[in-house]
């Protein structure tokens, strides 16, 4: 007669084989494995890179509500993006060698997340660029009422705010999913471990920022469509018919593109990280 054991991960890393008994309850058996060697350090990487990418992403965007200056506005905002994606690398250091498909999707949502982000920040520091020679000015009040000159241009950026956002059905919104997701598979796997805990902490953290990004970036889009013209606005040189307005749209179009279908970005950054593990 023959039998067969389960092999399950302990909470730190070893392998634990249960022997089934023919008169009783099985009997474990530990098998040591090098994720049980590696695990304080896996533990400590996790821990750190948990703390910096929520500090860095509480920061960026509590120093981003304040500002009116667009430009500073978005470097601040490039640094809380900055936290969400290192809360991929977290998920990433505590799967990895655990559950290696798991490993995988959070590589995969940290590539997705940069792809999407690096259309984003383009187009958003293009408009900026453009409307600041311009206008000669980078105040956010001074982009009051400007759906009435340019927009196409105001449509295009707030489109790529409401992206920076994550709201749906923009990319943003599938690359904060992606690595959001990453975060809740990371726990459920290691629910009960310190490194579960940093997790699901980093995935409330996230919720948060998001939520307050959500105020400042919306206050950009209220004062370009809402607030009236200044009526003293000085004329300034700007078309939405211009080599400017042509890149806007190029630059926006991906943004729009993969709401449509995010399976295209997936494949590549899924295929990507195959070669990881």
């Amino acid at each position: 007669q023959t039998t067969s054991s389960v092999v399950a991960l302990s909470e730190d890393g070893e392998r634990v084989a249960l022997q089934p008994r023919p008169d009783g309850p099985a009997i474990s058996t530990v098998q040591p494995s090098r994720n049980a060697a590696l695990q304080p350090v896996r533990n400590f990487l996790v821990m750190l890179v948990a703390f910096l990418a929520a500090i860095t992403c509480t920061f960026g965007n509590l120093a981003a509500y304040g500002q009116t200056n667009i430009k500073r506005l978005l470097a601040y905002s490039t640094i809380a993006h900055a936290g969400y994606m290192m809360m991929a690398v977290a998920a990433l250091i505590a799967l990895a060698g655990i559950d290696n498909e798991a490993a995988r999707k959070a590589a995969a949502a940290l590539a997705i997340y940069i792809g999407v982000y690096l259309f984003m920040n383009l187009g958003a520091f293009a408009v900026v660029a453009f409307l600041r020679n311009a206008m000669r000015s980078e105040d956010i009040a001074d982009y009051a009422g400007l759906i009435r000159r340019c927009p196409m241009t105001v449509i295009c950026f707030a489109a790529i705010l409401f992206s920076l956002i994550g709201l749906p059905p923009l990319a943003g919104f599938y690359g904060k999913f992606a690595i959001f997701s990453s975060l809740a598979d990371g726990y459920s796997l290691l629910k009960g471990s310190g490194q579960g805990f940093y997790l699901l902490l980093l995935l409330v953290f996230g919720g948060i920022n998001t939520a307050i990004s959500l105020f400042y970036y919306l206050r950009v889009v209220k004062v370009m469509t809402i607030d009236p013209e200044p009526r003293d606005r000085p004329p300034f040189a700007y078309s939405d018919v211009s080599l400017a307005g042509a890149y806007l749209w190029l630059i926006t179009l991906p943004t729009l593109a993969l709401m449509v279908y995010p399976a295209a970005l997936n494949a590549l950054a899924t295929a990507a990280a195959e070669h990881l593990f």
